[in-house]
């Protein structure tokens, strides 16, 4: 198959640790059998000691297959019809205990915007996280069962995304989709909740929308958001050409000029997933379910509010998936 495995990570020692961690066991369970390319993407800061860094740990026989690349200088900036101004009033809320800064609202836009263009010359790519692990052995190519299956989008983990960080999404996909089926489709997937706005524990997101709805919306004990239920997409595999279609490039380009993954927190991984939902056939999208984890589903992580939080299961023999159902 004419594939890759992209990642996207910086070089720092922390990130260099993880990224040569993930590499072993993508190996170790998966690419020492089936041999595709490894790009590893970064904004430059890749020197040659650290690609020697990495390149020496991975066992002499799948070395060749590891490669870095630079991103162009124009990625990871913010684009230019973004208020920075109004951004950073936003950032500075924190409205979530995982808002996270500009860096990481450019990196997922990266995923949506300039991933495509990336992947063009292959047919199919999985993405990794620098702190994504393969826990099991896979025991098929999965980019030929992509083919095989004649799939667009796989992912393993489904899981509810931050309702706030994803706030006036399910608005957003209303209005540039207006079927009546697209809607059935989105109000499924789609959980409406309600927040008691007159919290204290919800200043934040208040103050958020006061920077950023005008009008602002009236606060009550009963404010509605949607919160998406998803692919968690720090793994997936993808037919390129689908990204590459009008169809979804306009939805993309709309998406991009909308700046909530900027203002708000709309990550690649709801976006993406909204895409495939309404732009790709039910027969295109499959799960891919084997043992993995991402550093969130191992640790504690120390939020923005101050405090450590945990997303892992109790039990080991647990999954962080919202469903654990096998497929047939």
């Amino acid at each position: 198959m004419n594939a890759a495995i992209f990642y996207l990570t910086q070089n720092t020692e922390v990130r260099r640790v993880y990224l040569k961690t993930s590499l072993y066991f993508l190996f170790k369970n998966f690419n020492d059998k089936y041999k595709y390319p490894v790009v590893i993407f970064h904004e430059g800061d890749y020197d040659t000691i650290a690609q020697t860094d990495i390149i020496m740990s991975i066992r002499a026989s799948c070395r060749s297959l590891v490669s870095f690349r630079a991103l162009d200088a124009g990625d990871f900036k913010i684009p230019d019809h973004i208020d920075k101004e109004r951004l950073k009033a936003c950032i500075d809320t924190k409205a979530t205990s995982y808002w996270r800064n500009e860096k990481y609202r450019m990196m997922c836009r990266w995923w949506i915007i300039h991933f495509p263009i990336y992947a063009k010359n292959y047919d199919y790519v999985m993405r990794l996280d620098d702190d994504s692990i393969i826990e099991e052995t896979i025991k098929s190519d999965l980019f030929s069962w992509m083919g095989e299956k004649k799939l667009v989008y796989t992912s393993n983990f489904v899981h509810m995304d931050c309702g706030i960080c994803c706030y006036g999404m399910k608005q957003f996909f209303m209005k540039h989709f207006k079927n009546e089926s697209d809607h059935e489709k989105l109000d499924k997937i789609f959980v409406t909740q309600e927040l008691n706005m007159q919290s204290y524990l919800l200043f934040p997101f208040r103050k958020l929308l006061s920077i950023n709805e005008k009008p602002l919306p009236e606060p009550s004990d009963k404010f509605k958001i949607d919160s998406p239920l998803i692919y968690y997409n720090n793994f997936f595999i993808t037919k390129t050409a689908f990204w590459l279609k009008p169809e979804v490039q306009k939805i993309i380009q709309e998406i991009d000029k909308n700046g909530s993954i900027f203002y708000y927190r709309w990550g690649d991984a709801p976006i993406q997933s909204m895409i495939v939902l309404l732009l790709a056939k039910e027969s295109e999208v499959d799960r891919c379910i084997f043992k993995y984890s991402k550093r969130m589903q191992r640790e504690a992580f120390y939020g923005d509010d101050k405090v450590y939080h945990s997303f892992m299961p109790e039990r080991y023999d647990q999954s962080s998936c919202i469903t654990e159902e096998k497929q047939n």
